[in-house]
């Protein structure tokens, strides 16, 4: 699917009407310990914000993982299979069809923004950044996540090395993995409280793991061929060894919209 000259826009818009949910569904069955990245996400959000915007929101992950029955939590998706799958999927979020770069919503109108993959598949993550200043109360918190490039244990790297030579690629983005926050953030009016990394397993046992993984991999410099020999190796190692464990690092920035300043005489 795809190749080099596909322009990111197409890629991904094809991508996604394709195979609806596969990303987050291969990231909810990332693990560190009992936790995925979606519950690492979630836990930047206070239990005391009352409506909360998950950005460029897939089919909806993320956003289940927020909704707790009590807060207002509004999904907004530009790809209409995504979003398709998410309105079918939870009845306590309200799904929106809109863009990371104009979101339907009014100024200083929501506590919390999050964002699990939006500042790597938007080519400008500042439109973003300056979308999510706009909406959110001062005081509010904004908070996005996406894959990176560390940590990755030294141990599991020769499997990263192996499965890209078979791909003939590595997994590519639209955004920068390893942006300068700082600078972006503060432009709009946002000061960074948090910068975490952490590592999270996939691990493949069988075909269909090994399908899943390949399958949520934005390649577009790959081939079918390579990405189907990629794919039939972890199956023939998985068999002959055991599960294959695939490292996948991700990082967590969260920031805080700064709050309006004090008026009147103390």
């Amino acid at each position: 699917m795809g190749n080099r000259e596909d322009p990111w826009p197409d890629y991904l818009a094809r991508f996604h009407a394709e195979r609806p949910g596969v990303i987050q569904e291969a990231i909810g069955r990332c693990r560190a310990g009992q936790r995925n990245p979606y519950a690492w996400l979630a836990r930047s959000v206070s239990r005391t914000a009352g409506v909360v915007v998950d950005v460029c929101c897939g089919a909806g992950a993320l956003s289940r993982e927020i909704a707790d029955g009590k807060r207002l939590v509004i999904g907004v998706e530009r790809n209409d299979a995504e979003l398709g799958l998410a309105e079918r999927s939870e009845q306590q979020v309200r799904w929106v069809h809109g863009s990371e770069d104009a979101l339907p919503l009014a100024d200083s109108s929501v506590d919390a923004v999050v964002t699990s993959m939006g500042m790597v598949t938007t080519p400008d993550p500042r439109k973003l950044v300056a979308e999510a200043s706009r909406v959110l109360r001062p005081g509010g918190v904004f908070a996005c996540m996406a894959p990176t490039v560390r940590p990755v244990p030294v141990g599991m790297m020769r499997t990263l090395v192996e499965l890209s030579a078979r791909v003939g690629s590595t997994p590519s983005f639209p955004g920068a993995l390893e942006l300068r926050m700082n600078d972006v953030l503060a432009e709009w009016g946002l000061h960074k409280v948090e910068d975490a990394r952490a590592c999270y397993t996939f691990s493949v046992a069988d075909i269909a793991d090994a399908d899943l993984i390949m399958g949520a991999l934005y390649l577009p410099g790959s081939t079918q061929a390579r990405r189907r020999s990629a794919r039939n190796w972890l199956v023939r190692r998985a068999a002959s060894r055991g599960p294959v464990d695939i490292a996948v690092p991700m990082r967590r920035v969260v920031a805080q919209k700064e709050p309006e300043p004090a008026s009147g005489i103390a």
